[in-house]
């Protein structure tokens, strides 16, 4: 009978060591995921630790954008913004790497500041948040920014692979969605020219971020018909604000976050374009976050 409560004892130690260690776990990724969790080939993602629910399974998503989507000048470098968005989440995270067509890293990672920071192992580097960068109690979205200084000529096409986490701040692995990334950009072998120069300018909205009206200011060196419209981060044409023919100099258009049927839209990432005859680009696409 002496026994059973020494049982007992050691059986209710053995769990509470248990759930320690689960909770130290879940603390220790707060300060960064273990590499290799990027969905790239050969690596795992998130969902690995996080597996309340199947990857990009939630009504949010993972998003990031550079200085130039469309490709890469080798030895340049560029601002990436990495963004996630959930309407359920209140803490975020993620991990991400940049690699070229062989698997090897491409170009040099840097933290921008102490939200993220690099850790290297197989042959890879990655980016990830630290304990900071997990910007607990942010709600609906969250964002870091990384500098990527581009590979030297003749890498050829690089390959960017992230997983992001959007936590509901439990302060475990359960209940949070996990989210995927995957963009390929070329490298750039022909002239420096800027396609843009001397036509037109779309300049940065404002306020950004916005709710629920911003401010779209374009510019225009000559008379031209011009179209400019709103689409949202999965692509899609939310609402076209201008559209016919207007005169050389500065303009402003109002977006109040409306789709053309007058509904509002979430929260999330849109993009402004501005098109001219036969749909071509006049200036490079700007990126407005609607924050509600």
């Amino acid at each position: 009978m002496n026994g059973r409560p020494l049982l007992k004892a050691r059986a209710t130690l053995f769990a509470m060591l248990i759930m320690l260690a689960f909770t130290s776990l879940a603390f220790a990724y707060a300060a960064g995921p273990p590499d290799g969790r990027t969905g790239a080939p050969g690596e795992g993602n998130c969902t690995q630790c996080h597996s309340s629910f199947p990857l990009d399974s939630g009504d949010g998503g993972f998003e990031l954008y550079t200085d130039d989507e469309a490709f890469y000048v080798p030895g340049e470098q560029y601002t990436m913004n990495i963004e996630v968005f959930d309407p359920q989440a209140q803490r975020w995270g993620f991990e991400l790497t940049i690699i070229d067509t062989a698997g090897e890293v491409a170009g040099t990672l840097s933290p921008m500041d102490g939200d993220t920071q690099v850790s290297s192992s197989g042959g890879r580097d990655y980016g990830k948040h630290t304990t900071a960068g997990t910007h607990e109690g942010d709600t609906e979205w969250s964002y870091w920014f990384m500098s990527w200084v581009a590979p030297e000529a003749s890498t050829g096409t690089v390959l960017i692979f992230g997983t992001a986490n959007a936590a509901n701040g439990n302060h475990s692995s359960s209940g949070d969605y996990i989210y995927s990334f995957a963009l390929a950009i070329d490298e750039d072998t022909s002239s420096s020219v800027d396609p843009f120069a001397s036509f037109a300018f779309l300049n940065p909205n404002y306020p950004n971020p916005f709710n629920p009206k911003t401010s779209i200011p374009f510019s225009l060196e000559q008379d031209s018909y011009v179209r400019l419209s709103i689409y949202n981060a999965s692509g899609r044409l939310v609402t076209v604000l201008e559209d016919g023919p207007m005169g050389a100099g500065s303009h402003e258009s109002n977006w109040t976050g409306k789709d053309s049927r007058g509904q509002s839209q979430p929260s999330g990432v849109y993009l402004a374009r501005l098109t001219g005859q036969g749909g071509k680009d006049l200036a490079p696409a700007r990126k407005m976050i609607l924050s509600k």
